[in-house]
């Protein structure tokens, strides 16, 4: 029996060796990634005002946020650090740092901070999440509930998402993935395979969700970054309407025609689309909880490019700014018209915190 069981751990120690075995790519690649982007990631905590008047202590906060620029600038989420007294940021090192805010952007829940880092950093670079595919590998790395510098890895379980009440840049434009989001996550990068930022970690469905996180797209926060830094605000184009997708669903239930493009709900008085004349609806139905308004101009193409979704008319006005003229087709009464619009400025009801 005792020579046997020698044999067999012999044998057992050639064939498994020291109990180790060989990285898989997938492991391989998910180490890279952290090793390198793990510097690049900063632990946020905050005293704010408190949230209500029975509350005598000042709130506190955390998240995540990471350096952007080699001169201590760190995006982040502007829900961390709002109405914030005090902003310490600590690097992966645990240095820590006091922060102070360049700019905010709270309709895209973005933030840019500077520290002045005593050490060397080096900042991440973004990716183009206009790219990305459904079941792509994506990686987060944060401080979930204060553990700093945690990875969840998962993959971009859909696209096009919205969250409530939405800034226009963000409707249908949500990255969502499975990779494990909790509070304190809230900032961090969410990265590709090549360790490129693809989106910023925004939120989570709700408590008890399991594996259903949202993130902002790279593309958006790179035309925000610049202006939050330079202004320490975001400027944008302002039309004035609310419109609603045409979807089968609501041909099929309403008839309307064409079947597809963005039915205007309604026009902000006095805005550049009641200016040029733009109509809004004028019956409103009751579909379930949602209130649908019908009978307004139906926007079917912008500059010559076809229109089938909000995120079109999105992307037709980031590449405009405040002042220029856009051509808007619409169809009303089953007539076709092209509607001059010369674009206004969305003025920030708010600035730095």
């Amino acid at each position: 029996m005792y020579k046997r069981a020698v044999f067999f751990f012999f044998f057992s120690f050639l064939i498994f060796g020291e109990g180790t075995q060989a990285l898989t790519p997938f492991e391989e690649n998910n180490i890279s990634v952290y090793e390198r982007a793990s510097k690049a990631v900063v632990h946020i905590e905050c005293l704010k005002k408190p949230t209500t008047s029975k509350r005598a202590f000042p709130e506190r906060a955390v998240g995540s946020g990471f350096f952007i620029s080699k001169t201590g600038q760190i995006i982040t989420n502007y829900h961390i650090v709002e109405n914030a007294y005090t902003i310490i940021v600590s690097d992966w090192k645990g240095k820590r740092y006091q922060a102070r805010i360049l700019g905010t952007d709270p309709p895209t829940d973005l933030a840019v901070l500077k520290i002045d880092p005593q050490e060397e950093v080096t900042p991440l670079t973004f990716g183009d999440s206009t790219k990305l595919k459904i079941g792509q590998k994506v990686l987060a790395i944060g401080n979930p509930f204060g553990l700093d510098n945690t990875l969840t890895v998962g993959v971009v379980s859909a696209l096009n998402r919205s969250l409530p009440s939405p800034t226009l840049e963000l409707s249908h434009n949500i990255i969502q993935t499975d990779a494990a989001i909790n509070p304190g996550n809230s900032g961090g990068p969410l990265l590709n395979s090549s360790g490129e930022v693809v989106g910023i970690i925004t939120a989570i469905l709700k408590p008890g969700a399991e594996n259903i996180g949202f993130a902002i797209p790279s593309e958006v926060a790179l035309r925000i970054i610049p202006q939050l830094i330079a202004k320490g605000y975001a400027v944008r184009p302002f039309v004035g309407i609310k419109g609603l997708e045409i979807t089968p669903r609501l041909v099929g239930l309403f008839g309307i025609k064409p079947e597809e493009g963005v039915l205007v709900q309604s026009v902000i008085p006095g805005s550049p689309a009641d200016k040029a004349g733009i109509r809004g609806g004028n019956k409103i139905i009751l579909l379930g909880d949602e209130e649908i308004v019908l009978g307004g101009d139906v926007i079917v193409g912008i500059e010559g490019k076809p229109v089938k979704k909000i995120l079109d008319i999105v992307q037709a006005l980031t590449h405009h700014r405040p002042g220029d003229d856009i051509t808007f087709e619409i169809l009303r009464n089953n007539q076709r018209r092209e509607i001059k619009i010369t674009l206004g400025t969305l003025k920030p009801t708010f600035l730095k915190p």
